[in-house]
C-alpha cells in the first residue's frame, strides 16, 4: 500500500464518518422533534384531567356534606312529629331550635353546593333542592299558618328566622295548637329529605353521577401515564438502536478506508 492510497484512503474515511456523523444527527433531531411534539398534548391532556378531578371531587365534598346536613335535619324534622302534650315545654323549645338550625344548615349547604365550581346540571340540583324545602314549608295556606304560629318566616334565600318570644308565646297560650303546627312542618320537611336521600333523589344522584365522572377521570389519568411511559420507554430504545447502527456504519466506513 503506497502513502498515495494511504492520504486517499484516509480522506476517504474521513468523509465517510462526517457523513454518518450528519445522519445520526438527523436521526437525533427527528427523534426529539417527535417527542417534543406529542409530549406537550399528553401533559396537556393530564393538566387537564387533573385540573377536573380536582374540581369534581370538590363537588363530591360540597354534595358529601349537602347529605349529612339533610340527614340530620330530617332528623330534627322527625324528632317534631313525635311530640306530645306530656312533653315538657323546655323539650318542645329544644326540638323546634334543632329543627331550625338544621333546617339552615341543610339550606347553607346546598345553596354552598349549588354555586360551587363545577358541573352546572349538578349545580341546578342543588338549587333545586332549596327550592323544594322552601316548598315545602310555604307550598299551602296550612303550611303557611304553622310557620306563623311557630315564629318562623322563610327568607329569600331558603334560610329561616325566627321570633322566639312569638313562639314562647304561641306555646303559652295554645300548646296543642303549637304541637300540631310543629309536627305539621315537621312531617313536610321530613318527606322532602326522604325524597332527595334517595338514590333517584337530588342529592343521591348528584353524587352518584360525580363518583362515576370521578372515577372515569382516574382511568383516563393511568390511561395517559401509561401511554406516557411507553412512549418514553419507545423513544429511548429508538435512541439507542439508531446510536449502535450508526456507530457500526461509521466503524465499517471508516475501515473501508484502508
Amino acid at each position: 500500500m503506497t502513502i498515495s492510497s494511504l492520504l486517499s484512503g484516509t480522506s476517504s474515511s474521513l468523509l465517510g464518518s462526517s457523513s454518518s456523523t450528519a445522519s445520526q444527527a438527523s436521526t437525533f433531531s427527528t427523534t426529539s422533534t417527535a417527542a417534543s411534539t406529542v409530549s406537550p398534548f399528553l401533559a396537556q391532556a393530564e393538566q387537564r384531567i387533573q385540573s377536573d378531578a380536582a374540581v369534581t371531587t370538590a363537588q363530591i365534598s360540597k354534595f358529601g356534606l349537602l347529605k349529612s346536613a339533610l340527614s340530620s335535619g330530617q332528623l330534627a324534622a322527625k324528632a317534631m312529629t313525635s311530640l306530645t302534650s306530656a312533653t315538657k315545654p323546655a323539650d318542645v323549645t329544644t326540638a323546634l331550635g334543632n329543627f331550625f338550625n338544621t333546617f339552615n344548615a341543610s339550606v347553607s349547604a346546598a345553596n354552598s353546593a349549588a354555586t360551587a365550581t363545577g358541573s352546572s346540571s349538578q349545580s341546578a340540583r342543588a338549587t333545586l333542592l332549596v327550592r323544594d324545602l322552601k316548598s315545602a314549608l310555604s307550598a299551602d295556606p296550612a303550611s303557611s299558618a304553622a310557620l306563623k304560629k311557630l315564629g318562623l318566616t322563610i327568607q329569600t334565600n331558603g334560610s329561616l328566622v325566627q321570633d322566639a318570644k312569638k313562639f314562647a308565646a304561641s306555646l303559652a297560650s295554645d300548646p296543642s295548637g303549637t304541637l300540631a303546627a310543629m309536627a305539621k312542618i315537621g312531617s313536610k320537611v321530613d318527606s322532602v329529605s326522604s325524597k332527595e336521600l334517595a338514590t333517584g333523589g337530588t342529592v343521591g344522584a348528584a353524587l352518584a353521577t360525580l363518583n362515576a365522572k370521578n372515577t372515569s377521570l382516574t382511568a383516563q389519568q393511568t390511561a395517559l401515564q401509561a401511554l406516557n411511559q411507553a412512549m418514553a420507554a419507545s423513544a429511548a430504545a429508538s435512541s439507542t438502536s439508531t446510536q449502535s447502527s450508526t456507530g457500526v456504519a461509521a466503524y465499517q466506513s471508516t475501515m473501508n478506508g484502508f
